[in-house]
This record gives C-alpha cells, structure tokens and sequence, in this order.
C-alpha cells in the first residue's frame, strides 16, 4: 500500500473544516500524560511490549507551536501531531 500525501493533507483538512463548521475552535484536555509504545515494537504484533513509555500531550503540543514559531517543523513532528490526532478522535469524536 502506498500513502499519497496530497490525499492524505487534502483528508485532514477537510476533516478540520467540517470540526470547525461545528463551531469548535479549541478542544481542552482533560488528560495529559499517555502510555507510548517503544517505536520498534508498535507495529509488532508477535511480540508483546515489555516496556512502555509516557508522554504529554501539552508536552507534544508546546514543541509544536515552538517548532512552528522558530519555522523549524519537520517530519519528525509528526510523532507529536500523531498524538494530539488521536487523543481529539479518541477523547472528542465529533
């Protein structure tokens, strides 16, 4: 299988639009910290994770807005935009 990712980008943001249409423009968090599987054994479905590790969703948020006013973003972002994605679908599905 193959991403495209102009699909993808065009995707999002419809789907933002249509959470914005609503008259949401914030979400507020009401956890923080979440489990996070090592990267090695996330999509390793033989062997179980022996070993997780925490994160911050106002953490991944922070580097995000700081990353984004330095101009600075970069692939790698995506691990902490990953999170904030699922916690809003998991937490808020709107």
């Amino acid at each position: 299988m193959v991403l495209d990712l102009d699909t993808l980008e065009n995707i999002v943001k419809t789907v933002f639009s249509n959470i914005r249409s609503r008259g949401i423009r914030e979400i507020t968090l009401d956890s923080d910290f979440y489990w996070d599987i090592p990267t090695e054994l996330l999509y390793d479905p033989y062997n179980e994770p022996k070993e997780l590790n925490i994160g911050q969703l106002e953490e991944d948020y922070d580097v995000l807005k700081q990353s984004s006013q330095k101009n600075i973003l970069v692939g790698h972002n995506l691990k902490n935009i990953s999170v904030l994605l699922r916690y809003i679908s998991m937490k808020h599905p709107l």
